[in-house]
């Protein structure tokens, strides 16, 4: 199959299971939510995408009296993140040493709301050790747990293609424990794609917006993902999600619930793998 030929059809598809995975049922559910003046947890996950940063830090001013849980050590999104920082307008953070390579996720979190958003330290919890998704559920609800927080109402934010599984496995770690903690899943924003638009040349491309591949639309392109590395990370939330025996459910590693995949999604999944994406992923 030509990507080229069915470039729209596969942006289509894409930006499907973009909304699907960005669960957010924080926006419907706000007017359930304490008041402004009630204690809540924001909670943000570790991972690379600088808009969830800035969600997760913009919240807090909307819920003053929140606390801030920065969860994340050096993971597989680590130096992406730190990359992503270097290119951001909290750059000067770096320039002055307050965010450093060496540094975990939850470590430069906390620089930029310190910092950049003059959110108080006396605000802030930072978990430090977690290197995978698992950890950084069971870790934080351990660190809440600790500081007399378990049971407040959790605002759960991570990179919007992991935050349905995110949440799950918070969910399912939160029952393991035997911890409280009502989650609203909130997503910074749902990723989309668009075809490329300098098409023309003869010769087949390999890059996003050749005319050949989707690319994420420019809203969606600044601290983001790479375009490969956005659509690896999308067919592997597919793969986990599935419950089979290589995904996370109960007929897998048994690390969240069943998930029911709508069909119209699994459809749009299954389109993905039998096109040359998956290759571009994987290079």
């Amino acid at each position: 199959m030509s990507l080229d030929s069915t470039c729209a059809g596969i942006c289509r598809d894409l930006n499907a299971i973009s909304a699907w995975l960005a669960l957010d049922t924080f926006s419907a559910a706000q007017r359930e939510t304490p008041p402004a003046e009630h204690v809540i947890v924001i909670v943000l996950l570790g991972n690379q995408v600088i808009p969830t940063l800035t969600a997760a830090c913009l919240l807090a001013h909307v819920y003053p009296h929140a606390r801030l849980l920065f969860s994340g050590g050096l993971g597989h999104a680590t130096r992406f993140l730190y990359d992503n920082l270097s290119a951001s307008d909290f750059a000067p953070l770096i320039h002055a040493g307050l965010i450093t390579p060496s540094q975990g996720e939850a470590q430069m979190y906390a620089a930029v709301a310190r910092h950049a958003f003059s959110i108080p330290t006396a605000r802030i919890v930072v978990e430090t050790q977690s290197t995978n998704g698992g950890e950084n559920a069971r870790f934080s609800l351990r660190l809440l747990e600790q500081s007399g927080l378990a049971g407040a109402p959790v605002i759960l934010l991570q990179d919007p293609l992991m935050q349905r599984r995110s949440v799950l496995t918070w969910e399912a770690e939160a029952q393991r424990a035997g911890i409280p903690s009502p989650a609203f899943s909130r997503s910074a924003f749902v990723p989309q794609v668009e075809p490329g638009f300098e098409s023309g040349s003869s010769e087949p491309e390999s890059e996003p917006g050749s005319g050949n591949l989707p690319q994420l639309i420019p809203a969606h392109s600044t601290g983001t993902w790479a375009f490969a590395r956005y659509t690896g990370l999308l067919l592997g939330e597919m793969a986990r999600l599935n419950d089979d025996e290589n995904g996370y459910g109960p007929r897998g590693k048994n690390f969240i619930p069943h998930v029911d995949i709508p069909a119209e999604v699994w459809e749009s999944y299954q389109r993905i793998l039998a096109s040359p994406l998956p290759e571009l992923a994987a290079r």
